[in-house]
């Protein structure tokens, strides 16, 4: 597939309209700001053991700093313990569970906490994986996040200059309409899309930069760019810091100061200039024409720590520790993060709206998964709707008649569900690694991104179940209303994509959700009367099917389809009243129909909620 280009704005449009009460720097995401000096001491992270198995220390009384203006790199082997003290500093880990975490983060000497949500937002936090919208360009990925997280009085004007501006840096203009794309649908390259993910952080112009392994999976080229654009961020006067995977003599030469971790502990910390003497004074002299990066990654893995601490690594924690606290104190606790405008950012009702736009710009891209949900319902309803041909029209007389009237309402309550649950159920877990990138850097809130989804999909929702309604009743012959028909399997429908959001938000893997998927189905079927009459069920397992939403709309279409015949009318010209005895094995009481429609709405509402809540906690402990 060809890579999609879309259309922009003018750029006669982005000079007009941008306020004169705002300094220009602030739609200049590279102006010059004020620096904020980042030092840790006494990192520890220790994962409890169970039972008689004892803890594991994962980070061991770690040390540092990043002054601003510098780009500093973690490095180590394996298991050293890089991405846990990003996360640390990042604060996107904290004590829960067999977790334990103790850490003295401090800027400019000013003691903080990472999670503290008024620090997170001076900090930016570019993961290893490139959590974008897969339709979206770089230039709608950067746009969208300046519009959810700076002031509600940023103008149009000065987010369109913002984002020029931005593209312009990293050297995304040539591929700024260009989709992102993914392994399956082709879009800009890895590096393109890797200074993307930066730029999507960039917009806040953070006083902190973390990213966890940048340069992994790019070529030299890519890498080297990336790298560049680290420090221009730097020159800006951010604090970056980042951990990096054996990287090339020209990027590790151009790093400002490296930090190796070897076993949860800081082997060496300092300039990179500095490198070579300080292994070669220790009995380790990097060889000639040898990447002094890989020397020193081969040094760590190579020797043990008690070679290593006679030869004199691992500096005394004790003695850094009050060098680095040896600062001036240029902020205040007011101070600390100046650079926050007074206004704050979009609220509910804007992030629901620009979340429910991409969307729609999503589905419009996508639009052979669209085109696929529609089909399945027309070839499903004209399947189901030709083999029961027909049927609803004959006389109720005839036991087998009733029973294939009985089947063909089944045949489509369970079409819908399978049909729309399972869509559901791979996208949200398709799309869990966004959401979660961008809930865990404030661009919107659960509570909105439910709300957009939701308009979605009862919009999809509502023209796949018509169309496969509208087939099935007038092929069928169904007797009873179509409006109620309609509704019936249109709630059914949504308690089931419903359902499937739980599912979906509760796994990582889109196959294993599909895998699930019986588990949503099949109990349902089971309880609700179909194959079984439920007196025969066992009365230990009876009360499961007031749990299914299946249970109450069969009961609605079994009243509309079959209350008529069931009169006591029709049962004096037929003593065998079919019909009737179809309302008993099933439980359908047509008194009781309100009691049906407010459980299915029930249903619904629940399973949103608990959806909503399985990925908050997903959320928390991703960040």
């Amino acid at each position: 597939m060809a890579a999609i280009t879309t259309t922009s704005s003018t750029e006669n449009d982005i000079e007009e309209g941008v306020s004169l009460s705002r300094p220009k720097s602030f739609t200049d995401p590279f102006a010059l700001r004020e620096g904020r000096t980042l030092v840790w001491t006494n990192v520890n992270m220790v994962l409890k053991g169970l039972g008689e198995h004892s803890d594991r220390t994962i980070l061991d009384h770690v040390w540092g700093e990043v002054p601003p203006q510098q780009t500093v790199a973690v490095l180590g082997p394996s298991g050293a313990g890089k991405t846990s003290l990003l996360n640390v500093l990042a604060g996107r880990s904290s004590s829960h569970g067999r977790i334990h975490v103790t850490a003295d983060v401090r800027w400019n000497n000013y003691a903080v906490e990472p999670t503290d949500m008024n620090i997170r937002h001076s900090i930016a936090f570019v993961a290893q994986e490139d959590s974008l919208q897969v339709t979206a360009t770089p230039r709608e990925a950067i746009q969208f996040s300046a519009k959810l997280r700076l002031p509600r009085s940023t103008t149009n004007a000065e987010l369109h200059q913002l984002t020029h501006r931005m593209l312009e840096e990293l050297g995304l203009t040539n591929c700024a309409d260009t989709i992102v794309g993914s392994e399956l649908v082709k879009g800009i390259s890895g590096g393109e899309r890797k200074r993307t993910s930066v730029g999507v952080e960039l917009v806040t112009r953070p006083a902190v930069l973390f990213l966890d392994e940048p340069t992994s999976g790019l070529d030299s080229f890519s890498a080297v760019q990336l790298c560049q654009v680290l420090k221009k961020v730097a020159a800006a006067g951010a604090s970056v810091l980042f951990t990096i995977h054996q990287p090339a003599s020209e990027i590790f030469s151009s790093f400002d100061g490296v930090i190796l971790m070897n076993q949860g502990r800081v082997m060496y910390q300092g300039s990179v200039s500095n490198v070579p003497a300080y292994f070669g004074q220790r009995g380790y002299p990097i060889p000639v024409n040898h990447n002094p990066a890989d020397w020193i990654i081969n040094v760590a893995q190579s020797a043990t720590i008690a070679e290593l601490q006679t030869a004199g690594f691992f500096p005394n924690d004790e003695r850094k520790l009050g060098e680095l606290l040896e600062l001036d104190d240029k902020l205040t606790g007011l101070g600390l993060v100046a650079d926050r405008k007074t206004d704050k950012p979009a609220g509910v009702a804007t992030q629901t709206q620009l979340l429910v736009l991409r969307e729609l710009v999503n589905l419009k891209r996508n639009a052979p998964v669209l085109r696929a949900r529609l089909g399945l319902a027309l070839f499903m309803g004209l399947l189901g709707g030709i083999i029961f041909l027909n049927v609803g029209e004959k006389a109720r007389d005839n036991f087998l008649v009733v029973q294939s009237q009985f089947g063909a309402i089944v045949m489509v309550l369970i079409m819908s569900m399978v049909s729309t649950a399972m869509p559901t159920l791979v996208a949200f877990s398709q799309e869990r690694p966004v959401f979660l990138r961008e809930y865990s850097t404030n661009h919107y809130s659960v509570v909105s991104y439910f709300m957009s989804r939701l308009a979605i999909e009862t919009l999809i929702t509502a023209i796949q179940i018509f169309v496969l309604c509208l087939l099935t009743y007038y092929l069928i012959g169904m007797q009873g209303g179509f409006g109620i028909f309609y509704t019936a399997i249109f709630a059914l429908a949504m308690s089931g994509t419903a359902l499937g959001v739980a599912v979906g938000c509760s796994t990582v893997d889109p196959k294993m959700a599909i895998e699930l998927l019986p588990v949503m189905i099949v109990p349902q079927i089971l309880f609700a009367g179909i194959f079984v009459q439920i007196d025969l069920i066992p009365k230990f397992l009876r009360w499961a099917r007031y749990l299914f939403a299946l249970t109450y709309a069969l009961r609605v279409l079994v009243v509309n389809e079959f209350e008529d015949c069931a009169s006591e009318e029709f049962s004096q010209l037929n003593p065998l009243n079919y019909c009737r005895i179809v309302l008993e094995n099933t439980d359908s009481d047509p008194d009781e129909t309100w009691w049906n429609w407010i459980v299915l709405v029930s249903l619904f509402g629940f399973f949103r909620l608990l959806a909503m809540r399985i990925l908050q906690v997903k959320a928390m402990r991703y960040y």
